[in-house]
C-alpha cells in the first residue's frame, strides 16, 4: 500500500504547488525584462550547448555514455541514463528561455519538463512503471506552464518545482524508485546512481530559474547553475563512481568541464 500512497502524494504535490501558486498570483512581480546582451547570449548558447550535446548522447547512446564513466550496463542503468539524457536537454531548453526573461523561462521551464515526463513514458516502460503516476504529472506541469506563460502565475513556481522534485530525485533515489514511481522491477546500483543524477539535472535547473527569478544578471545565473552542476558531478565522482566499479576520471573531466563554464560566465 506504501507505492501508491506516496504516488498519490508527489500527485498531491505538484497540485497543492499549481493550486496555491494560482491563488498567490500577482502578489509578488517577477523583475523587469532586461534584454540580454551579446555576451549573456553567447554564454547562453554555450551553456545550452554543453547540457543539449551531453543530454542527447545519454539519451541516443545510453550504452557508451555508461562505458565512458566505466560503468557496467544493464536495462535499468539504460533507463536512466536516458532519464539524465532527457532532463540535460529540458535544461538545455530553459536555459535559452532565460534570455527571455524569468516569467518566460518559468513557463517554458515547466511546459519543457511536461514534454519531459510524457516523451520519457515509453521509456520507463522497460522498467514497467505505471502510467498512473505519469500522465497526471504532464497534465499538472502543463496547466501551470501554461498559466504561468499567460502571467497569470508567478514564475517562482516553477524554480520551487524543479528544486524540490529534482532534490527528492537526487538524494533519495531508492524512495523514488519504489514509493514514487513504483518500479517492480530490480534496478541495480548504477540504476539508482543515474536516477539520482538525473534528478541533480533538476537542481541545476532549477538554481538558474531561481537565479533569474531573483533578478540576478543571466551571465551570474549560468555561472550559479554551471557550479552546481560540477559539484553534483564532483560529489558523484568521489564518493560514488568507485563502488560502482566505474572510473572516477570522466566525473571529474564533467566538473572541470562545468567549472570552466562557470568561470567563463564570470569573467
Amino acid at each position: 500500500a506504501g507505492g501508491p500512497q506516496m504516488s498519490s502524494a508527489a500527485c498531491t504535490l505538484l497540485a497543492t504547488l499549481a493550486t496555491t501558486a494560482a491563488m498567490q498570483t500577482g502578489q509578488r512581480p517577477s523583475p523587469p525584462l532586461r534584454a540580454a546582451s551579446p555576451r549573456a547570449s553567447m554564454l547562453t548558447n554555450v551553456g545550452a550547448g554543453i547540457f543539449a550535446v551531453s543530454g542527447a548522447l545519454a539519451w541516443v547512446a545510453p550504452g557508451q555514455s555508461l562505458a565512458n564513466y566505466g560503468l557496467a550496463t544493464d536495462a535499468s542503468a539504460l533507463v536512466t541514463m536516458r532519464a539524465v539524457g532527457c532532463w540535460r536537454i529540458c535544461g538545455a531548453a530553459v536555459l535559452l528561455a532565460g534570455t527571455h526573461g524569468p516569467s518566460h523561462a518559468a513557463g517554458v521551464s515547466l511546459v519543457a519538463a511536461a514534454l519531459t515526463t510524457l516523451v520519457s513514458v515509453a521509456n520507463w516502460d522497460v522498467l514497467s512503471r505505471p502510467l498512473g503516476n505519469q500522465i497526471p504529472g504532464v497534465v499538472l506541469l502543463s496547466i501551470l506552464g501554461k498559466l504561468t506563460l499567460g502571467g497569470r502565475v508567478g514564475p517562482r513556481w516553477a524554480a520551487g518545482v524543479y528544486l524540490l522534485l529534482g532534490g527528492l530525485i537526487w538524494a533519495a533515489p531508492t524512495s523514488t524508485i519504489q514509493d514514487v514511481y513504483e518500479i517492480q522491477k530490480p534496478v541495480s546500483d548504477v540504476g539508482r546512481s543515474m536516477l539520482s543524477l538525473s534528478g541533480g539535472a533538476l537542481v541545476s535547473t532549477g538554481v538558474f530559474l531561481a537565479g533569474l527569478v531573483r533578478g540576478i544578471a543571466l551571465p551570474q545565473c549560468l555561472a550559479l547553475t554551471f557550479a552546481t552542476d560540477a559539484a553534483l558531478a564532483l560529489k558523484w565522482a568521489l564518493l560514488e563512481v568507485s563502488s560502482l566499479g566505474g572510473a572516477k576520471v570522466g566525473g571529474f573531466l564533467w566538473a572541470i568541464s562545468s567549472l570552466a563554464v562557470a568561470a567563463l560566465s564570470l569573467a
